[in-house]
């Protein structure tokens, strides 16, 4: 008797411990799918629709910017003055107007740049315009690996440079900017930080961003980027609700002063026939000098939207998975409730950090439940099927 009892207690360890080393291989396994999946374009892919889906659902939400308003080149301003391009004396113009208006800043989203040899006398104007009004943002862009300067000026008193990339995904579409960019290192503030830093100086010294390991950033080897950010929800309800004129009235003397008193002015064009619209969904598509707007707009009243770093997103899918498995494995059912309670709270922390700003992956969390369970509920229908019985004492 005693021989058959310590036979049926080497049976019983020797059943736990094999089903014990197979759960942890499956465990094992589960966290290696975790951790592929955290560093694959899949992720890449799920993210693009989450942030898709989230963007379509907060494209009307209720946002009217009181701190920017739009002056817009259209189609009636381009044909009253000639066509495009304008001659710089216009743009003299809406510089000394806005100037007299006493406007916060005015960003001037019109590149000055191209071979036009000696400066004429509109060029002579703008200059003038831009140094008496001293609050002047111009864009700075890329070509030929070459920084364009607005007016082949390397200095322009009076005006700020912030480089006016908006860089868009494989698909097209628009979903993150970077705040600072530039050729060789990344020193040019965007558009947007550009004219925070005249407009609230002491904010512009505090943003966020992902920042980017320097030798492994921007489209080509020299031009580079830095602190990515996504760009924020809201966009179509901002470009729907923003208070704008177009340049005609301004320079007609048509806008009430204190409509835009005060006020951070951003000046660009809006007419198709001249500037493409830049994709951000599969309905909605914005000129640029909206998107900087609203980046300016976000950024001053503190709301950005961060990238994390994929290894969060990892480390956030192994927790998950681990506490997922000690609910799906034999446990007392008190260490079951603890793992479900632990895995619930993990799936509240991406929606709570994306109420801070932060974005934050969970398609490794996902995956590595969803793989979890696969595995698990394959290897107990393959026990089933394959017939294996539990030892049988006589």
């Amino acid at each position: 008797m005693a021989i058959d009892l310590l036979r049926c207690g080497n049976v019983t360890v020797d059943v736990v411990m094999r089903e014990g080393v197979r759960f942890l291989a499956l465990s094992i396994l589960s966290l290696v799918i975790v951790i592929l999946v955290g560093s694959s374009s899949l992720t890449v892919w799920f993210d693009r629709v989450a942030y898709d889906v989230l963007n379509q659902y907060y494209a009307s939400v209720n946002y009217a910017a009181s701190d920017v308003v739009l002056i817009d080149i259209d189609q009636a301003s381009i044909d009253r003055f000639s066509g495009w391009p304008f001659d710089r004396s216009v743009h003299a113009r809406a510089i000394d107007a806005l100037n007299s208006a006493d406007v916060s800043s005015i960003t001037y989203n019109v590149a000055f740049v191209g071979a036009r040899g000696t400066l004429g006398a509109g060029d002579e104007q703008l200059m003038d315009a831009i140094k008496r009004s001293g609050r002047v943002v111009l864009p700075l862009i890329a070509e030929n690996n070459q920084e364009l300067k607005p007016l082949d000026k390397p200095e322009l008193p009076g005006a700020i440079l912030g480089h006016a990339d908006l860089s868009l995904d494989e698909d097209a579409h628009l979903r993150r900017h970077y705040l600072y960019a530039g050729l060789g290192f990344p020193r040019w503030p965007s558009l947007s930080l550009a004219s925070l830093y005249i407009y609230a100086p002491v904010k512009a010294d505090d943003f966020s961003g992902l920042r980017t390991p320097y030798l492994h950033v921007g489209f080509s080897k020299l031009w580079s980027r830095d602190y990515e950010l996504l760009l924020p929800f809201g966009l179509a309800s901002f470009s729907d609700r923003v208070l704008r004129y177009p340049l005609w009235a301004l320079l007609e003397g048509k806008i009430p002063v204190e409509r835009i008193r005060n006020k951070a002015v951003f000046v660009g064009l809006n007419a198709p026939t001249v500037e493409d619209r830049l994709q951000v969904s599969s309905t909605d598509a914005f000129f640029s000098t909206e998107v900087h707007a609203f980046l300016f707009s976000t950024l001053n009243r503190g709301y950005t939207l961060s990238p994390s770093l994929s290894v969060w997103a990892v480390t956030l899918g192994v927790l998950a998975t681990l506490c997922w498995s000690m609910v799906l494995a034999r446990l007392p059912l008190g260490l079951r409730l603890l793992g479900l309670s632990m895995l619930l709270l993990l799936l509240s922390v991406p929606v709570w950090l994306l109420s801070f700003g932060y974005w934050l992956s969970i398609m490794p969390m996902l995956a590595g439940i969803s793989s979890m369970s696969v595995i698990l509920m394959f290897g107990r229908v393959l026990d089933f099927c394959v017939g294996i019985k539990k030892p049988q004492i006589n």
